[in-house]
Formats: structure tokens, sequence, C-alpha cells
């Protein structure tokens, strides 16, 4: 089964990366179990996550909700009638298959980011005080007459630019020389006009998805970064040609590790918080961009985000999911909800009890608990099954229509933003620009 079903993502182009942790998880349930997956049932999922959610460490529910969906997608693999699992199982053993995990025993998914709290933006002057650590540690180095300068003002850059771009790590550390392009409408910017990003983050087997990010005026001070750097740090590792931007002493490219190391060091020498991490600099990006009042397309744009709402999630304020409708210049952003009325229905009917929906219910071939159809009737389903949906219908002869009332909980008003807008190398500091201090 579990090579039958690694072959099956590995068709998808799905990398080892992700196929072997999956498969790892799988193994790992069945050893709690001490079952085979025919033998699997409901109360063997709860269990495993029970005890994962038990000791000194809990699982994080992010985490909790990526083995949900891993274990759910083999169950769907075995009990998929087009693989033959199934009737395997049954002409073998008696039994076959079944999935586990439904809507009461996963976790739901009601916010748009379950991440720790202590992952965010960066503040203005803990920017600063960031860049200021990296510069700082150039100059300490070199009163102490040791290694390492070239090296730390690669760094240094190297934290500007993840900034100032609002790079992710792996598109940070895999970017080449050539990637540094002219922006044809701002030609005094030179070579660090825009950012050529082509190993941004894939999805569903995909390849490294491409984009263009632009050098914004409120981060013109990154020309001069990129510029020393390439004239006066990166030949002093002696790159020959190999293509890399940023290179290490042994000319290679610098690793994702190197690149954390470089983040941890500036943030324990400026003091800051170590919740923070380097991602937490492109979070930083995204929200000082919308604080400059840039178009909230622009910003998601900038990012590579698919949908506004992920740039929400990086803390942006005034920007989320993407607003439809334009009147008079100004932009709509509409938040939708909905009404359950069965409550009323039932009472309209002569049905007082929860419990009276039971027996009606079974009779539509809808097994629900009694428990299930108190929460059922009492509060709002985050999901329904059509069947359950039908079921209802036909018992209190109605429309969904007249069970779900869908309405718009919340309005504001926005009006588009506007366009506005040979010695040994010194280092160069960095002032970093604010909302009030716009060029």
């Amino acid at each position: 089964m579990l090579r039958g079903w690694a072959d099956q993502q590995r068709a998808r182009f799905l990398r080892e990366a992700t196929i072997e942790p999956r498969l790892g998880l799988v193994r790992r349930f069945a050893a709690f179990t001490n079952l085979y997956p025919w033998q699997w049932q409901p109360a063997e999922v709860e269990a495993f996550f029970a005890d994962l959610r038990s000791g000194p460490r809990p699982l994080a529910v992010s985490t909790a909700r990526g083995y949900q969906v891993t274990l759910r997608l083999f169950c769907d693999y075995i009990t998929d009638g087009r693989y033959g699992w199934a009737s395997t199982c049954v002409q073998r053993f008696g039994q076959a298959p079944v999935r586990v995990l439904h809507e009461w025993n996963t976790i739901v998914h009601v916010a748009d980011f379950e991440g720790q709290p202590g992952r965010r933006p960066l503040s203005y002057d803990e920017v600063q005080a960031l860049f200021d650590a990296a510069d700082g540690r150039v100059e300490e180095i070199r009163k102490r007459r040791r290694k390492g300068a070239a090296a730390a003002m690669r760094d240094a850059a190297l934290l500007k630019t993840v900034y100032a771009f609002g790079l992710r790590r792996r598109e940070a550390v895999g970017l080449d020389v050539v990637d540094l392009r002219v922006n044809p409408k701002v030609r005094e910017y030179g070579r660090v006009g825009a950012v050529f990003v082509r190993h941004g983050k894939a999805s569903r087997g995909s390849p490294p998805k491409r984009r263009t990010v632009l050098t914004v005026p409120e981060m013109d001070w990154m020309i001069g970064v990129l510029d020393q750097y390439l004239d006066e740090v990166r030949p002093l590792f002696s790159p020959g040609s190999h293509p890399a931007l940023w290179v290490t002493e042994r000319r290679g490219r610098m690793s994702l590790r190197a690149a954390n190391d470089a983040f941890e060091t500036a943030r324990a020498a400026a003091g800051l918080s170590e919740e923070l991490d380097l991602h937490s600099l492109r979070h930083s990006y995204i929200t000082h961009l919308a604080e400059f009042d840039y178009p909230e397309r622009f910003v998601q744009d900038q990012a590579g985000h698919a949908y506004g709402s992920t740039t929400a999630t990086a803390g942006a304020p005034g920007v989320g999911r993407p607003r439809r409708g334009a009147v008079g210049g100004e932009r709509v952003n509409r938040k939708m909800g909905y009404q359950w009325h069965l409550r009323r229905l039932m009472a309209d009917r002569g049905m007082f009890q929860t419990t009276d929906l039971v027996p009606l219910l079974a009779e539509r071939g809808v097994s629900l608990s009694r428990e299930q159809v108190f929460r059922l009737v009492t509060q709002p389903p985050q999901r329904l099954s059509m069947d359950v949906l039908a079921a209802l219908c036909d018992i209190l002869d109605c429309q969904p229509g007249d069970l779900i009332e869908v309405q718009v909980v919340n309005k504001t008003i926005r009006k588009a933003a506007g366009e506005q807008r040979s010695s040994a190398p010194t280092v160069r500091r960095t002032a970093i620009r604010r909302p009030d201090t716009r060029p």
C-alpha cells in the first residue's frame, strides 16, 4: 500500500521531501495502533491525536492539521475503488479499509493564521536595530583583527535584501547576479531596479513560481548596499564564474542554514526576541508597504501571493481578501456570513425537541447521534454534508435557502490608493525609511 501511494504522489511530481515524511507518519500511526490499515477505525485515530496532545510539549494545531491531512490522503487512496485495495482486503482478510477521519474528528479551520503569536512583523525600530547590529559586527571583527569581516558584510547585505524585496529564505539564497534587473521606468536605480525571483514557493507538485519584485522608492537605500556588495565585497570571495549572488569563502552558494545563522547572530546582537526569525523580515516588508499606502494588489503581487487573504496574515493593515466591485472610485470590502434557521423551521412545524429529528433523519439514511443532532440544531454548522442538507429539506418541506440565509455581516469602504510616490570595504550603514520620511 505504501509503495503504491508513494508512486501515486511521484506521478504528481511531488518532491521526495514531501513524500517521505508522509510515509513516515503512516508507519508511525500503524505502530501506534498495532493494526493493519484495513483494521483501522475512527477510535484509533482519535486516540492517536489525544496521545500527541498530551505530554510537556503538545502538538501545535497547524502540525496536527497536517498530520490529519496526510492520514486522510492515505485512507482516500486505499479506499478508492480505482486502486482495488478494498476488494483485495475483503478477499484476503474479510475486511475492507474505511475512512477513519471525518468532519467530527478533524480540526475545523476557522482562522487564517494559526502560527505562534510571537511570530510577527518587526517594527521600524527593530528593523533599524537589526541592521545596525549586522553592520556593527563588521566593525567589531575588524577591531579584533579577526577573519570574517567580508562574510559579515555579505550577511548584512543579505538581511537587507530580504527586507527590501520581501523575499523568502530560499528565494534570497537562490538569487544569481543576473537576477538583478533594470527597471526602464526608473533607470536611475541602475542594475537594482528589480529582482527576478526564480525559486518561488511551489505548490501541488508544480515547478517553483517566478515573479519580478520591483524596487520601491522607500527602499532605494538598497541600491547603494547591493552596488557596494557587488563591486567591493563579492570579489573578495574570488567567485570566478560562479553565478550565485551570495557566495561563501569556499566559492559555493550560501546555504539556507547559513542565512538563518546570519539572522540569528544579528538578532542576538540587537537584543530582539528569539521568536522572531528570518521570515519575519518578509512579513515586515509586506506590512510596511501597506503602511506606505501602496495598493493592495501591488503588495500582493510583490509578495507573490495568489490570494489577498494570504497577504493579510503577514500583518499588513488594510490588506484582506480580494475586493470586488467599485463605485465612484471606491472599493467595497464585504465580509459574508449566514443565519441558520433550522430551529425556527422546526418550531413552525411543531417540533420543539432536538431528538425529534433523530428518527426522521434515520428514515432518510442519515445516522446521527443525539449529541450530533443537538449541535446541528443549536449551533450554525461550519461544515454540512449534502446528505444531511437534503434530508432536512425533505423533513421540513423547505428549500436550502430557507435553512441558510446568506448575508453581509460587515462592510467597509476604502478609497483606492493613488500613486505617490582597495582597501577593505567601508561599512555602509543603512537608515530605513518610515511612513513619515517618504521621499
